[in-house]
């Protein structure tokens, strides 16, 4: 697959946050964890430093939750394992995630360009 343009990423994005389109098969609770972190990776950037130029409120990042904080913890923990991707690579992964679990219209999109 090509590289997936900031455009066409917005677009998944859009979709995937759709509660109304119905995904070609349920994500597991695991995949919904690796979206949040390669979405915010692709659009925040990097949770810890060093953080790239291009970077945006790095000075607002949050500290790891506590264990009780499961799902808090879970996200953290999926945005912290895309530290070391650039945003195209975050983009890219969002798109091929969103592709397994939502389908023909993220394939759709992608076939745009």
């Amino acid at each position: 697959m090509a590289d997936v343009t900031k455009e066409q990423f917005e677009e998944i994005a859009a979709i995937v946050g759709d509660s109304t389109v119905t995904p070609e098969r349920q994500a597991t609770y695991g995949e919904k964890c690796q979206l949040y972190g390669l979405y915010k990776r692709a659009t925040l950037g990097k949770l810890l430093e060093p953080f790239d130029d291009d970077d945006i409120e790095t000075e607002s990042r949050p500290e790891r939750p506590g264990m009780l904080q499961v799902q808090q913890r879970a996200k953290y923990d999926a945005w912290k394992t895309c530290q070391d991707m650039t945003k195209q690579e975050a983009m890219d992964a969002y798109a091929t995630l969103a592709m397994d679990t939502v389908g023909k219209k993220v394939k759709d999109v992608l076939a745009k360009n």
